[in-house]
């Protein structure tokens, strides 16, 4: 079976800068949880937008879901990250005029697949966003 994300010689660097990641190799499995920590500025945002597709690698290769990011165009990778990936952030990014819950449910306002996917697995988005944050541990 596929892991759920590979990195490969990973590297990124912001123009002008040096290198603030240099990943050889890791592979995280699904049903594995992955805990990122490290001080301001080391480079966790910048994974995760790897990761997401947002910026793509100086160098190096990022799979998920055995999809090679950096070889798909940008509407591609759009396309991709609103069918399959999702981010609950700290503070920001949140749409303040909507509940936890409506926020946690926004990407299924524009992903028919991933509406479809969430209403088979639980019955609706509703129940799927409730069922996240319980799994997390958040309120909704």
């Amino acid at each position: 079976m596929t892991a759920l994300l590979e990195l490969d010689q990973l590297g990124f660097a912001w123009p002008g800068q040096a290198e603030l990641l240099d990943i050889p190799a890791f592979s995280l499995e699904r049903n594995q949880s992955l805990f990122l920590k490290g001080p301001s500025g080391s480079g966790k945002t910048t994974l995760l937008g790897l990761i997401g597709g947002v910026q793509r690698a100086g160098r190096g290769t990022v799979r998920l879901l055995g999809e090679d990011l950096g070889a798909l165009s940008a509407s591609t990778r759009d396309r991709f990250r609103v069918d399959h990936t999702g981010y609950i952030f700290q503070q920001f990014n949140l749409l303040p005029f909507l509940s936890v819950a409506e926020n946690v449910a926004l990407p299924c306002r524009f992903s028919r697949l991933r509406t479809e996917r969430e209403r088979a697995r639980h019955g609706s988005v509703d129940q799927a966003a409730a069922s996240l944050l319980t799994h997390l541990g958040l309120p909704a």
